[in-house]
C-alpha cells in the first residue's frame, strides 16, 4: 500500500493545482515568427489565416471556465500613414473584439507596451460564445496589430492567472 507524508501529498496537490489552472513559475511561450513571448501556462493551440490577403495568427488555451489568447495580425501599411492611423485601428480593433462577442464595454483605457507602442485595455460583459467576461490589450507595433485576451466566466477573467497571463505579454525584437 502506498503511503504519502505530508510533504509528498503537499507536493502532489501543488502538481495537481499547477496542471488544472496554470503554474506561476510556467516556463513563457515564444513566438519567434511573431515576436512575443507570453506566460500562457500550457502549449497553445496555433491557428493561422488569411483573409483579405491579411495573415492573422491566433495562439490559445482554453479551459472549461474560459480562454487565453494571443491574435497578431499583419497590418497593409506602407509607413507612410497619418497620425490619426493608429488610434483608429486601436479603436477599429476594439470594437470589432467587442461587437463580435455580443459584448458591452464595461471600461476602457491606454496602455502603452514597452513605453513606446500606443495600446487600448478594456473589459466588457459579453453574451458570445457565452455569458462571461472579456479582458483585453491591444496595441499596434509597426505593421502588426498585437491582441492578448482572457475571455469567460467573470471569476476567470478576474483571476490571478488572468493578470498574470495579461501581464507577462512582452515583444521579444
Amino acid at each position: 500500500m502506498l503511503q504519502l507524508t505530508r510533504p509528498a501529498l503537499g507536493g502532489a496537490l501543488a502538481l495537481a493545482a499547477c496542471v488544472v489552472s496554470g503554474c506561476a513559475d510556467a516556463p513563457e511561450f515564444v513566438s519567434t515568427a511573431d515576436k512575443f513571448k507570453v506566460k500562457f501556462g500550457t502549449a497553445p493551440q496555433t491557428s493561422d489565416r488569411v483573409v483579405g490577403g491579411t495573415r492573422s495568427v491566433t495562439y490559445k488555451v482554453e479551459t472549461s471556465d474560459g480562454a487565453r489568447s494571443v491574435t497578431v495580425t499583419e497590418l497593409p501599411v506602407k509607413g507612410d500613414e497619418p497620425p490619426e492611423f493608429v488610434p483608429w485601428v486601436l479603436n477599429s480593433a476594439k470594437g470589432d473584439l467587442i461587437r463580435a462577442a455580443g459584448g458591452k464595454e464595461e471600461s476602457s483605457g491606454s496602455h502603452v507596451l514597452a513605453g513606446k507602442y500606443a495600446g487600448r485595455e478594456f473589459s466588457a460583459s459579453i453574451t458570445q460564445p457565452t455569458r462571461g467576461a472579456m479582458r483585453a490589450r491591444i496595441w499596434v507595433v509597426g505593421p502588426r496589430l498585437y491582441q492578448v485576451m482572457v475571455i469567460g466566466t467573470d471569476t476567470y477573467v478576474q483571476s490571478d492567472l488572468a493578470n498574470e497571463f495579461l501581464n507577462s505579454f512582452q515583444l521579444t525584437e
